[in-house]
């Protein structure tokens, strides 16, 4: 009788847990990239070469907490520097919190090592570009 108890007793803890760990289940975000659309590009006036300095690219990353900056991504090629601003957006959350994420306070940090007048090309979802030309002495 006394096994029987305790066969029961753990057996029953052993569906409890099951139950308690089943409904717990942790939130495992599932990211998607997507390219944010840029509004504007601002740099410094006055770029030297070999100085690091700080491009800001605005724009709307999403239209709720779901959306999240990702990363900048740049290419270089002779004059021109490509920026692709990379955001991610959680499409496995079915509770985005209600608030508007921009790029506002994400900066790119970059340093050219030849004088001349460079073009600032930040690509668009739609494959098009928003340009900015700078000059660097």
């Amino acid at each position: 009788m006394k096994t029987i108890n305790a066969l029961l007793i753990c057996l029953s803890s052993l569906i409890l847990l099951s139950i308690v760990s089943s409904s717990e289940e942790e939130h495992h975000p599932n990211y998607e990239p997507f390219l944010i659309r840029v509004d504007s590009i601002q740099v410094p006036d006055n770029i030297t070469i070999n100085e690091p300095f700080d491009m800001r690219l605005y724009g709307t990353i999403g239209t709720n907490g779901c959306y999240q900056f990702l990363q900048f991504e740049t290419k270089q090629q002779g004059n021109n520097i490509t920026i692709k601003a990379w955001g991610k957006f959680d499409n496995s959350s079915s509770i985005c919190p209600t608030v508007m994420v921009y790029l506002d306070n994400e900066t790119l940090n970059y340093q050219i090592k030849e004088k001349g007048t460079y073009t600032i090309k930040a690509k668009q979802p739609d494959n098009s570009f928003l340009e900015k030309q700078i000059s660097v002495k």
